[in-house]
């Protein structure tokens, strides 16, 4: 090969790679187009693409070539293997023998060699490339140079793409919002009402379990009133003292509280119930009228999720 050779290479790789205006719109599909390319580029036999879950700490394979089933399914927190010490220090790594390498976790025995190059933008990263080889010694700088500018490219597009793909769904948001409170309003019986918020409750946050509980006259207890993805152990529950129990704090200080985990936390009373009905991170709101709290409307996840404040706050409007 002459020297000219590679030069028009890299060209060729540098006219491949760039990514079409639509994979704006389309974020997966850019994940999948800047590891393929990544890919070729170096020649690699498999690799994934890595995004960290924010709201579990985990690193999740958002898209992957050439890997089993099992290593897609393994899942490795900040920290934890070669793409968790990427992923917390924002370097790259480059393997020429993993064999030799303590933070490397192994997930086939045919490979030999590793990259991983952090995808970032600003300062915040957003993901790893991660490429494997079965070869010893088979990634070289000028490939490390090489996804390191393409990771440059992908950091730009998903930064933008999810940007625009989080305008879209609180578009959406915002107008479900608007048909929910025009629907609510209409309803002249208070029971079909109530059902309309809790079923608009979980459609809206996209969650399975709904509940709406509203204060006794003397306002020392919250009775459940509407419930919607529960199970008998929750429809039969007993009343929730406001001054005893974790969602009476909500009518109690009159604001929204978030909890990640139900099972595990201690002010969380109802541990058994929570574990037969599956129910994980909470987010409870006061329901207020005449500037008073008359109950409380709230939200279950079955997977741990923090919840963002704009999540909070379109849960109020509600």
């Amino acid at each position: 090969m002459t020297e000219a050779q590679p030069a028009k290479l890299r060209r060729s790789a540098r006219k491949r790679r760039a990514a079409p205006l639509s994979l704006l719109l389309e974020p997966k599909r850019a994940i999948r187009h800047f590891l393929k390319i990544a890919m070729e580029e170096t020649g690699a036999s498999s690799g994934s693409f890595i995004v960290i879950n924010p709201n579990t700490g985990v690193l999740d394979i958002e898209a992957s070539f050439g890997i089993t089933v099992r290593a897609r399914s393994l899942k490795l927190q900040l920290g934890e293997g070669v793409t968790g010490w990427v992923a917390s220090t924002g370097q790259p790594m480059r393997i020429d023998d993993v064999r030799q390498e303590r933070k490397y976790v192994s997930i086939s025995p045919k490979i030999h060699s590793e990259m991983a190059i952090p995808v970032e933008r600003g300062g915040q990263i957003l993901g790893i490339i991660n490429l494997d080889s079965h070869e010893v010694d088979h990634f070289t700088q000028a490939d490390q140079e090489t996804v390191s500018a393409l990771a440059a490219e992908a950091g730009e597009c998903l930064s933008h793409g999810w940007e625009i793909f989080n305008l879209r769904i609180r578009d959406q948001q915002l107008n479900t919002l608007v048909r929910m409170g025009r629907s609510i309003v209409s309803q002249t019986n208070l029971d079909e009402a109530l059902t309309g918020i809790i079923r608009n409750g979980a459609r809206l946050m996209k969650t399975r379990v709904c509940s709406l509980m509203l204060l006794t006259p003397d306002g020392k207890e919250l009775v459940l009133r509407a419930s919607c993805g529960t199970r008998a152990a929750y429809q039969n529950r007993p009343h929730l003292r406001v001054d005893e129990s974790l969602v009476g704090v909500v009518i109690k200080r009159m604001k929204p509280i978030t909890i990640f985990d139900v099972q595990t936390d201690p002010r969380y009373h109802e541990v058994e119930m929570a574990r037969r009905e599956k129910l994980i991170s909470l987010l409870s709101v006061p329901l207020i009228f005449s500037a008073q709290p008359i109950g409380v409307l709230s939200v279950y996840t079955e997977e741990p999720h923090r919840f963002s404040n704009e999540e909070i706050k379109l849960f109020q409007a509600l």
